[in-house]
């Protein structure tokens, strides 16, 4: 079995900045009560690591208790939400990606410009509900055929964004549907660019390896992308959430396996897939008759 791994396994540079962040509050004050708005990114391993050392994951800061601080995970939230924090006198720590506070400044700087607001992403998301609520209103759509001339009706600009994780090629076809209804388009690219990377990675090598290993949540969008776009090139393709998944996974002993994984995966949990994969490696060896 040759192993081949990705050049961008494990975290990206602003899951890693937040969770190095949340890491180092939990570890300076643990007399203190710190809640999470939503997951700090979406992996079930990464979560219940952080709920063990005290961290407290909430949807409402009506749950918030004994003077809990807020930390704003790495998707970002609403206007709103901020609002609701500072009337209520709730202390926060901001640990929005970056990227991220990019696409609020774009789309409210779209708002601004007279532009109806469009967002091309997943709908329900952490992300995106954090994009559409920087301006009073958005259309969100995830895929092309979601496109229809009645939500344009009487928009003559309209200013498009993008989810930092979604899938580019995608994303530039809903594009090229909403200019073919008419109205003046200003596009701002937001894909990330670590996000870009990754996926221009696993579409090229899609096809060129027996199997293809995807190591991540099923939750995670970006991981999910990834997925879609090695999948159907003549790889066998698996989504792996951790080291359960590959141990009864039959695999020759022959073949060529690819590995890549989302940006919200721990290297912790990587490891421990291929060392699984290196050990059925070499029990196939040892198991070998002599010819």
């Amino acid at each position: 079995m040759q192993i081949t791994l990705s050049q961008n396994l494990s975290y990206c540079v602003g899951v890693k900045r937040t969770l190095t962040l949340v890491e180092e509050l939990l570890a300076k004050n643990p007399d203190k009560s710190y809640y999470m708005l939503g997951e700090i990114v979406h992996n079930e391993h990464v979560i219940n690591d952080l709920r063990s050392k005290g961290l407290h994951f909430i949807r409402d800061i009506q749950k918030i208790e004994n003077q809990g601080i807020v930390i704003i995970q790495s998707h970002g939230v609403s206007r709103a939400i901020l609002e609701r924090l500072k009337d209520n006198n709730i202390d926060y720590v901001d640990a929005t990606c970056p990227m991220v506070c990019v696409i609020h400044k774009q789309i409210k700087k779209l708002e601004e410009q007279g532009y109806f607001p469009v967002i091309i992403g997943k709908k329900g998301h952490d992300e995106v509900k954090g994009i559409a609520g920087q301006v009073n209103r958005a259309l969100i759509i995830g895929r092309p055929e979601e496109v229809s001339p009645g939500f344009f009706l009487e928009k003559e600009k309209v200013g498009v964004v993008v989810q930092s994780t979604f899938i580019r090629a995608d994303a530039l076809t809903i594009l090229e549907k909403i200019k073919e209804l008419g109205p003046e388009v200003k596009f701002i690219d937001t894909i990330c660019r670590p996000t870009t990377e990754r996926q221009a990675e696993v579409k090229n090598i899609a096809g060129k390896f027996d199997y293809i290993l995807i190591i991540g949540s099923k939750t995670s969008a970006n991981t999910q992308h990834l997925f879609s776009l090695a999948s159907g090139k003549k790889s066998c393709v698996f989504l792996v959430d951790g080291p359960d998944s590959v141990k009864d996974m039959t695999i020759s002993e022959d073949a060529t396996v690819f590995i890549a994984s989302g940006a919200s995966t721990p290297m912790e949990l990587i490891e421990k897939v291929i060392s699984i994969l290196k050990r059925r490696r070499r029990i196939g060896r040892n198991q070998r008759k002599p010819g």
